[in-house]
């Protein structure tokens, strides 16, 4: 069942990438857009297709620019994606500065305390300020095919609890597991939980912890999916981890999804006895 749960989740996240992949490319090629370049009036234009969207920003670099004028964790991508990309978004993941030059309105969310965590391998760090984006560059070109700008679009993953919270209502609807148990759902940047439904305590999402080193060493070291019980935060979860790549197929980040395992645990213990 985990199998097929994480099946789910990766469906509806690849979903996702690809909508901010093919959202950006059609108002790269709309001629709304040629127009507000000609008239000047881009910011609004860029705005309105932004919020339609659902991205969490959108902006224009000129056409002349090379690598170096964008994000070092970015310029990759222009020659990942390209005027026809065989992918039209990538996961990317950004320092605090390279999202800052593309989004400083974003910056808050990028400011996670590290939360100690039983079993998670050990970490100098107190906080995690790294960004993991889903990104689209696509060239804007005019009526003869001329390059006029590049448009940038992204989703920043970050503590982003309506995307974790639509994928666990997919994977986990009400009424989809017996006994009481409870679906979980987790994105991490490394093997950090940036976005989670996990509890901390009641009333707190255990954003800011980390994994286990039993599965940090699995997924993100060896690259591995992980199928079978596994401590999380605070309790035993049936659970599937899955490795996230970049566009250079660096092993960046896990998706996971589980459900508590204690209340099979009893109902095996109340059989028995």
């Amino acid at each position: 069942k985990v199998r097929s749960d994480l099946a789910v989740a990766r469906g509806y996240f690849d979903q996702t990438l690809a909508e901010v992949g093919s959202g950006t490319r059609g108002v790269a090629r709309s001629q709304r857009l040629l127009q507000a370049l000609g008239s000047g009036n881009t910011p609004a234009v860029l705005t309105a297709d932004r919020e339609e969207l659902g991205l969490d920003f959108l902006l224009l670099v000129p056409a002349n620019a090379s690598g170096a004028a964008l994000p070092a964790g970015v310029a990759p991508l222009l020659h990942a994606s390209g005027p026809a990309p065989a992918r039209s978004a990538q996961i990317v993941r950004l320092s605090r500065d390279e999202l800052a030059a593309l989004a400083p309105h974003l910056l808050p969310r990028l400011h996670i305390p590290l939360v100690p965590t039983r079993n998670a391998a050990p970490d100098a760090r107190s906080t995690e300020d790294r960004a993991l984006v889903l990104l689209s560059l696509q060239p804007v070109l005019d009526t003869a095919g001329h390059p006029q700008a590049l448009l940038v679009g992204g989703l920043l993953l970050n503590q982003n609890l309506d995307f974790i919270d639509h994928i666990n209502r997919i994977v986990y609807p009400e009424g989809a597991l017996p006994f009481g148990s409870e679906g979980t759902a987790t994105l991490f940047l490394d093997d950090v939980r940036i976005t989670t439904n996990v509890r901390l305590f009641q009333d707190q999402r255990a954003i800011g912890t980390r994994v286990s080193q039993t599965v940090r060493e699995r997924v993100l070291a060896q690259g591995q999916t992980w199928l079978d019980r596994a401590f999380v935060v605070n309790d035993w979860y049936v659970s599937a981890y899955e490795p996230l790549l970049d566009a250079q197929g660096q092993r960046v980040g896990m998706l996971y999804v589980g459900f508590l395992e204690s209340p099979f645990r009893w109902v095996r213990h109340a059989m028995l006895a």
